[in-house]
């Protein structure tokens, strides 16, 4: 069945290991696939602000899927077709609740970050590239009271670093709360909300699109990208991947160092 529909993660995936750079080789590919007809999204744990740089890039990208899933945003229209959020009263309880420990955590909310200053004191190393955080760090809020800040709102992650001897404690937490974890990176852990995964929100928009599972294809390297990779009918995991990841896809990929989700767009849609 011919591929309506590209979705795929940034971070281990689309982007090159710098976590920056979008490959000539890459556009090229999703940019024949999409003068095909084919739409294209990205799908990824960063809010929807800190992609800008890759639709940057990309700029013909049809929809951004964002923050784990949580919400599906419309390019074209200009707004948002999807969203599932964590619950006012869930979020500001895990403020209050992360505020009391030593870690360092973000909260997704409107498409923007925001920390609050004395979870700054707690920074982890995610041994991710210094370019790459200092460009993160740009873009995210600092305020004086985050549970001020949410206000009435829902949000759409709660990220959280650094936290040692206190995991399972949080894990207990979030578990009490029915939210749903996921990890992209080394030592994070992110809560979002029941039904909030990369999977629901491409089936959302696939049914938006009247588009089938069997006519969408995936690209995906961590544990949070297994939802979608176990939804499209065709769906790739990186080979620097992990193996959870391995295991939700229809196959391997050749790594992100070598343009592998180009390689496979050229072969199964050009």
């Amino acid at each position: 069945m011919a591929v309506k529909l590209i979705a795929t993660d940034l971070d281990g995936t689309l982007m090159a290991p710098d976590h920056m750079t979008v490959t000539e080789r890459t556009k090229n590919a999703l940019l024949a696939a999409h003068n095909k007809g084919i739409k294209i999204a990205i799908a990824t744990g960063r809010t929807l602000t800190f992609t800008d740089s890759v639709t940057a890039q990309i700029p013909f990208a049809d929809y951004v899927v964002s923050s784990n899933g949580a919400a599906v945003y419309d390019r074209n229209a200009g707004e948002y077709v999807y969203s599932t959020l964590v619950p006012n009263a869930d979020a500001l309880e895990a403020v209050e609740f992360l505020n009391a420990l030593p870690v360092h955590y973000h909260i997704y909310m409107g498409g923007r970050i925001y920390i609050q200053k004395t979870a700054m004191a707690f920074a982890a190393d995610t041994g991710l590239p210094e370019e790459f955080l200092a460009d993160f760090i740009s873009r995210v809020t600092v305020v004086d009271d985050l549970k001020q800040a949410i206000g009435e709102n829902g949000v759409e992650v709660i990220d959280v670093f650094s936290m040692g001897e206190n995991e399972a404690k949080i894990v207990d937490f979030f578990k009490k709360k029915n939210l749903v974890m996921t990890s992209a990176v080394r030592g994070e852990l992110a809560a979002t909300a029941l039904g909030a995964d990369k999977g629901t929100a491409l089936g959302g928009l696939c049914g938006v699109l009247g588009i089938t599972p069997e006519e969408a294809m995936t690209f995906g390297d961590a544990e949070n990208d297994c939802p979608m990779l176990e939804f499209a009918g065709l769906s790739f995991a990186m080979e620097n991947g992990n193996d959870i990841c391995k295991k939700a896809a229809k196959a391997v990929a050749p790594s992100n160092a070598v343009d592998g989700v180009a390689q496979m767009i050229e072969k199964y849609c050009l």
